[in-house]
């Protein structure tokens, strides 16, 4: 709640809201304003205690320029007041929050901070990840350095593109006008079943035929951004994370093994993320905390 006015954040604005406004366009963090309230809806769930100092570690889309990133970093510092309501009960939060420090790294550095900090040396690696959720990100850090032109993100190639296929095939097998967001909900939870006017229908030959198709789309970005590396660059880990792992996650490892991006012995070089759906956020955490002791 926020100027008299009041904006429904999630699922709600998925389903309940006329105007939409998508944070990310295209792979690239476009809206600000929009960024700023989706966070402070999320601080009082996270805390209802006033006059807090906060420190936030955030991630955007790797397509997103440098000078928005460093814009969103200053943009969000400062004292703020913060009212919320919850939509079912009609409870109402009031707090003030300072948010003293901001940190804005793409998203798939946060999984990539996580796996390191459980290295024994703690020490930077070679690494590339995949990050599969709504739009999929390829990140790859080489010489302790994140490549820019190494990295990018993929609009075409992710679960919002397997949603919208699915839904498409749907759509012609029923004749009805299908919504990609209508089952998205069952894709996530790796449901087979949807209905469509009632009726159920199973969708799990259509899915298994675009994950594949999605997932070969992934490697094969993947192999192109390697070759901007030198030519005696080793990637050590291939690092898969997001809220689609389990979906994607077997395709893109037998995929890497057939472009021979590794060794057939070398299976530990894949690692698949623990809580994928909240390595990104955790790995941010840890950044955070790590720079609170610096």
């Amino acid at each position: 709640m926020e100027n008299n006015e009041e904006f429904y954040i999630g699922e709600l604005a998925r389903t309940q809201s006329e105007i939409k406004h998508f944070i990310a366009e295209q792979g690239s963090l476009q809206r600000i304003n929009d960024i700023f309230l989706i966070i402070k809806a999320a601080l009082p769930l996270i805390s209802n205690k006033t006059d807090q100092n906060i420190i936030l570690g955030i991630g955007v889309p790797v397509s997103t320029s440098i000078e928005k990133m460093k814009e969103l970093s200053s943009k969000l510092k400062g004292e703020f007041e913060i009212k919320i309501k919850n939509e079912a009960t009609k409870e109402i939060i009031q707090v003030k929050k300072n948010i003293k420090k901001v940190f804005v790294m793409p998203e798939s550095y946060g999984s990539y901070y996580k796996i390191v900090s459980n290295f024994n040396d703690n020490t930077a690696i070679d690494a590339v990840v995949i990050s599969l959720d709504i739009i999929t990100e390829i990140l790859t850090i080489y010489d302790g350095r994140l490549i820019r032109n190494a990295s990018r993100n993929l609009t075409g190639a992710s679960l919002s593109t397997l949603a919208n296929k699915i839904a498409g095939a749907l759509q012609k097998q029923t004749n009805s006008i299908i919504h990609p967001n209508t089952i998205l909900k069952n894709i996530r939870n790796n449901e087979n079943l949807v209905s469509i006017a009632g009726k159920p229908f199973d969708i799990t030959k259509v899915k298994e035929h675009y994950v594949r198709q999605i997932a070969a789309e992934i490697v094969e970005n993947l192999v192109e951004l390697l070759t901007t590396l030198p030519l005696e660059a080793r990637i050590q880990y291939y690092i898969i994370t997001g809220e689609a792992l389990e979906l994607f996650w077997n395709e893109i490892e037998m995929i890497i093994y057939e472009k021979r991006l590794i060794d057939d012995l070398d299976f530990d070089r894949i690692i698949k993320a623990k809580d994928p759906a909240f390595s990104n956020a955790i790995g941010f955490e840890l950044l955070s905390k790590k720079k609170i002791g610096d």
